[in-house]
């Protein structure tokens, strides 16, 4: 822009200056009063003989033709000369009359060429600059287009594209001055509401995974106050101490109902939960289970000695839903082997309630399936969908399998270290 403003001076200057030169130099009346008498009194000497006039004033500059008393031409200085005695005052030509006896014989029109030079140089100059001008605003009207018109369309585009929350598409680079710092500046804001974006969806994300897990790690042991208050109401001679554990069991329902809405609420989005295997000793497995099964239904639990990348706490989660899912379904003694799949550690774990039907297996691990045999049975068909994403996350496999009315088994494979 300042370019174009700076050639665009420049042109007013050298226009203004030429225009100024042409005035400075407008021609006056430059008939040379000497040789314009000399013509004159040549002529009348000689008239009507104007041949042997003209060879006399042969090499005078003055121009003049001669027209006879009923205004024919007769005799010129050059070729190509002519003239309106009407408009000699505007030409600022003059004459002069040629008398006998004072009858008019004829007259000599002297020419002043120099105006219509002059008016020739200014309509030259005029064409000259008038062209320069158009060109100068045809660049003009091409500079405003490429360099204001159309980046003011693009970052038009580019802001709607912002309002409408779209972060990903780069405003560009702009090579006009004034545009490319703006262009640059907007592609920072973009690039910085990414990053915002990006830091408000990890410090959701952070939060859901916080508010799920610690419910998750609340509704188990909650589950089990509830259990030993049901078992204890319903062992208790005291009318007393039964009515304390009936008020236990419910508010532990209500909790474990508060808690399922609160989990199911934070799963629904939630598509990550942080899983940092390591190297963990088997004892730890049997540990996991063991808390899990507050009921006691586990037969027997030998755990060979062994080493496997497993998250201790993703794994107590693991356990704690497939043992607490045992007990909604199946709520039967409950079977755990341990045995050896290559380079890993295969964990079976299997009840003996009514299962599911065999077409319902692969469906157990989606998010919020349940089976045909869940019945009234609260639940948010959750427990199998996080039970093997955490599995999958420690590097192992998970998988259901049954046997509908005589069985249902989930087996956990995890990597030996």
């Amino acid at each position: 822009m300042k370019r174009f403003l700076v050639i665009t001076m420049c042109l007013y200057l050298i226009a203004g200056a030429a225009l100024f030169c042409i005035i400075k130099s407008r021609p006056q009346n430059k008939i040379r009063n000497a040789e314009a008498n000399d013509i004159i009194h040549t002529i009348r000497n000689h008239w009507p003989d104007l041949e042997e006039a003209a060879g006399i004033l042969q090499g005078y500059d003055t121009d003049y033709l001669v027209i006879d008393a009923q205004g024919s031409v007769i005799g010129v200085s050059r070729s190509g000369l002519e003239t309106d005695y009407t408009y000699d005052f505007i030409h600022k030509d003059y004459s002069v009359d040629i008398l006998e006896e004072g009858r008019l014989l004829g007259r000599i029109i002297f020419i002043n060429n120099e105006e219509s030079d002059f008016k020739r140089n200014v309509e030259r100059w005029a064409l000259v600059f008038l062209t320069v001008f158009l060109l100068k605003d045809v660049w003009l009207f091409w500079y405003l287009k490429r360099h204001v018109t159309e980046p003011v369309k693009r970052m038009n585009k580019f802001a709607g594209l912002i309002a409408k929350g779209n972060l990903d598409i780069p405003a560009g680079q702009m090579d006009s001055g004034f545009y490319g710092e703006f262009s640059e500046s907007f592609d920072m804001m973009r690039e910085e509401l990414v990053y915002a974006k990006k830091r408000e969806q990890e410090a959701d994300r952070q939060r859901r995974e916080v508010i799920a897990s610690i419910s998750h790690d609340i509704k188990n042991p909650t589950a089990s106050i509830q259990a030993i208050a049901e078992f204890q109401a319903l062992t208790t001679e005291s009318e007393a101490l039964r009515q304390e554990f009936q008020t236990i069991v419910q508010k532990t329902s209500q909790i474990n109902g508060m808690i399922s809405n609160l989990q199911t609420s934070m799963l629904n989005d939630l598509e990550r939960l942080t899983v940092k295997p390591e190297v963990t000793e088997s004892i730890w497995i049997e540990r996991a289970l063991r808390q899990a099964d507050f009921k006691k239904r586990i037969r027997e639990l030998a755990v060979p000695e062994c080493l496997v990348m497993a998250d201790r706490v993703r794994f107590v989660q693991v356990a704690d839903n497939i043992i607490s899912n045992s007990y909604k379904y199946a709520d039967t003694e409950i079977e755990v082997r341990f045995s050896f799949d290559g380079n890993e550690l295969c964990i079976s774990v299997r009840d003996f309630g009514q299962g599911v039907k065999k077409e319902e297996e692969i469906f157990l691990t989606q998010k919020y399936f349940r089976g045909q045999n869940a019945g009234d049975k609260e639940g948010a068909g959750m427990g199998m969908y996080i039970a093997e994403y955490l599995v999958k996350a420690m590097g192992g496999r998970l998988r259901c399998r049954s046997a509908e009315k005589e069985w249902f088994e989930v087996t956990v494979w995890l990597v030996c270290a």
